[in-house]
């Protein structure tokens, strides 16, 4: 079982990696949404990759470390940094939700008019 530690640490990485390269994908967006709304979401969704990929860091320290019998002081704060990146990734990902919401909204909008 000391495997699934690491798969979740490389997954939550690839996917905060892929996130971070694809944020500027967003900018396809722009026609359909404001610029500031286009601008809030691509500047978003990097630091969620960003943080996504530090979150895959502590997350897998804080385990080998833990596993190795080390310093727990450092276990202790490499566990509450994953644990307070998870609310943080959480809204960045809600806010995105409002801004596709928005957009919708927009879109719907403009169709009826």
């Amino acid at each position: 079982m000391s495997y699934l530690p690491a798969i979740f640490a490389l997954l939550c990485g690839a996917a905060g990696w892929f996130y971070f390269l694809h944020a500027s994908r967003a900018s396809r967006l722009s026609g359909l949404e404001a610029e500031r709304d286009n601008a809030l979401r691509i500047r978003l969704r990097r630091i969620g990759g960003i943080l996504m990929f530090i979150l895959s860091v502590t997350f897998y320290a804080s385990y080998a470390l833990a596993h190795q019998r080390g310093n727990a002081l450092l276990v202790l704060a490499c566990m509450s940094v994953t644990v307070l990146l998870l609310p943080v990734i959480l809204f960045l990902a809600w806010v995105d939700i409002r801004l596709t919401r928005k957009m919708r909204q927009h879109m719907k909008e403009r169709r009826r008019s």
